[in-house]
């Protein structure tokens, strides 16, 4: 039995006429009488009952034409959801991200991406960057948006897609709160609040190396595991911390201080890391949004990998 032969017998069964049935399906009445005696020969059923004007279905026939109706449907169904995934129009995407890429517009990226694919099922699942990497290697997430970058590793692919400065957290009461800027040595004396250094790669890798650059290593009074914590233990008094600026111009109000930090400038690099021989359309469409936000362009696994 073949596809052809289920809707040859929908078109009988709805049209109970041969002659109609044929102009609907463009054929000739001929070959679609004998594709309907075929069908009936190796169902060993008949299923219409020719001799009566117009074409009656028996009751074999009318239960097969329900069924032949439900799966033509599925599959017509089946057919369209398979386009839209190849599409990137609908399935499913997992995305891991640091929380600082909250503030540097994943949120817009998001949004963006909802309107433009409103039935890809989004799966979003806040992170270390180290725990980026190993859920890309599980396979539990499909790209990560990672802050600082993750070290090259052969079969990920890694793009840049910003750098903006770092600012020192500062509580209100701190004397240097009223300051335009700030060198980082300033804050030699001062307890720091910074996230665990391990597992590595983490931002405070970054921020200590900044600091030893300028003459100091830090002394950390308390690690945090979210920014929001960070800020709110500075608010507190506990200590100093340094914060992407992204994150500065959204936490206003909160008793602290956001004080830019005098050149030789610290940067926090924000990247979008993903698995290169899995480029799905989905994700494709991901990067064509983000596109429109910052500099990255769709390209070929290769491409994006060098």
């Amino acid at each position: 039995m073949e596809l052809r032969h289920l809707r040859y017998f929908v078109a009988i069964g709805e049209e109970l006429n041969f002659t109609r049935a044929a102009e609907r399906l463009h054929i000739a009445q001929p070959p679609l009488s004998q594709q309907i005696r075929q069908l009936e020969e190796e169902l060993g059923v008949t299923l219409l009952q020719r001799n009566s004007r117009p074409v009656r279905l028996t009751e074999a026939g009318e239960l097969f034409l329900t069924r032949a109706r439900t799966l033509l449907q599925s599959l017509e169904a089946a057919v369209a959801d398979v386009r839209r995934i190849g599409r990137g129009q609908a399935g499913k995407l997992a995305v891991g991200f640091v929380g600082s890429a909250m503030f540097a517009g994943l949120p817009d990226i998001i949004g963006a991406y909802r309107d433009a694919c409103p039935d890809v099922e989004l799966v979003l699942d806040e992170m270390l960057a180290a725990d980026i990497a190993e859920a890309l290697r599980r396979r539990q997430i499909d790209v990560g948006f990672a802050r600082p970058p993750l070290p090259p590793e052969p079969g990920f692919a890694q793009r840049l897609i910003l750098e903006e400065p770092y600012v020192a957290a500062l509580p209100r009461a701190h004397p240097l709160a009223a300051r335009s800027e700030i060198a980082l040595a300033k804050l030699s004396d001062d307890a720091f609040v910074l996230y665990p250094a391990q597992p590595e790669p983490s931002v405070t890798a970054l921020i200590v190396a900044a600091c030893q650059a300028a003459g100091f290593t830090p002394r950390i009074a308390q690690e945090v595991l979210h920014l929001q914590t960070a800020i709110g233990l500075v608010a507190a008094s506990v200590g100093v911390s340094l914060v992407p600026q992204g994150a500065a111009r959204a936490q206003t109000g909160r008793g602290v201080a956001y004080v830019p930090l005098a050149a030789p400038t610290v940067m926090a690099p924000l990247t979008i890391i993903w698995r290169e021989e899995d480029v799905s359309p989905a994700l494709r469409r991901l990067f064509a949004i983000a596109a429109r936000w910052r500099d990255i362009v769709p390209a070929p696994a290769a491409e994006l990998a060098r």
